[in-house]
């Protein structure tokens, strides 16, 4: 793959698959922590989703796996993403004491 933008301590690769794409995401602290098949869930149901038929930029294909413009999908997770659920805990969580009363 060719480079096509270099950060101080990464280079970003002209295109990603889910699986390279997710840890690109946590290498450069987009994401604390995505997986693959989380990103392609997001990519059936989030509206803005910007690759596929249909939308603004297709999918690649290298071997058997679909490929996404590197530059387009950081900018997606950047500016249009926004993680839902709990999240971290905040503080600790009491201790149960054991034992029967």
């Amino acid at each position: 793959m060719c480079v096509v933008t270099s950060t101080p301590h990464h280079n970003i690769p002209a295109e990603v698959t889910f699986e390279t794409g997710a840890r690109l995401l946590m290498e450069l602290g987009v994401l604390e922590n995505i997986k693959a098949d989380a990103i392609r869930y997001i990519s059936r149901t989030h509206p803005k989703w910007p690759f596929g038929e249909g939308r603004p930029h297709p999918y690649s294909r290298i071997s058997n796996a679909r490929t996404m413009n590197a530059d387009v999908f950081l900018r997606f997770f950047r500016e249009e993403y926004r993680p839902t659920g709990r999240g971290p805990d905040q503080k600790p969580r009491p201790r149960k004491t054991g034992g029967v009363s």
